[in-house]
């Protein structure tokens, strides 16, 4: 009779052992793929924010390459109204563009304090004129490029309010919600980022907010 419960007791524990083993290792097994799931999407999410990057640098050089056109055609229109303008108008026009061009050329050389000196006195110069929305937009550039973020958003936000209906507002918009990610506040970006994709769809901005907005996503659900 003790042989048999001896035998028994121990023909249990082999067999409870046996399923603790196999308990553990599909918990291991289901461990790795989790951990393989998680470096998938972690690498999914830098070659995104790699294309976002890559793709807000070209954006930028394109930025420089059609400012430096709008300047050579607004010489040539000014040469071509010089007869049947006034020479205060003329004076005015050539002033404010002049300290653009030197802004942005500041900004090129990354002399960026020089560049943001320009550009504010453009601003507080000529409120109104042809380029002071540009000069708003490229000064909250040079406050990101100084980590100063609060500024920056400020510098955005005015062109989204003074100029609904310029060519930087989408561009603003898209740069608001890419401030509000970088500090967490993921509810203020994807609404900055349906701005831009509900009222500018065809815009450059709406792709680079849609390609962020599918990045803030992917961040969720590896928080999660």
């Amino acid at each position: 009779m003790k042989n048999f419960v001896l035998g028994t007791g121990i023909f249990l524990s082999s067999f409870l052992f046996s399923n603790e083993q196999e308990s553990f290792e599909l918990l291991y097994e289901k461990i790795e793929t989790l951990e393989e799931e998680i470096r998938q999407l972690r690498n999914l999410l830098e070659e995104n924010t790699i294309l976002v990057d890559r793709s807000l640098e070209l954006q930028q050089q394109r930025y420089l390459d059609l400012d430096g056109r709008i300047l050579e055609l607004s010489n040539i229109s000014s040469e071509s109204k010089s007869s049947i303008s006034s020479e205060q108008e003329i004076l005015v026009q050539t002033e404010e563009r002049d300290l653009f061009k030197s802004a942005l050329i500041l900004f090129e050389e990354s002399r960026f304090a020089e560049a943001l000196e320009v550009f504010s006195n453009l601003i507080i110069s000529f409120p109104e004129g042809s380029f002071t929305a540009d000069a708003y937009f490229w000064s909250g550039e040079l406050f990101l490029a100084q980590d100063m973020l609060e500024d920056a958003k400020l510098s955005f936000q005015s062109v989204v309010d003074q100029f609904p209906e310029h060519t930087r507002t989408p561009d603003s918009l898209f740069k608001l919600g890419e401030i509000f990610r970088f500090q967490g506040n993921k509810i203020m970006s994807e609404e900055f980022y349906d701005k831009v994709l509900g009222s500018y769809p065809q815009s450059g901005a709406a792709q680079l907010a849609k390609k962020s907005k599918e990045n803030l996503k992917e961040e969720s659900n590896l928080v999660d």
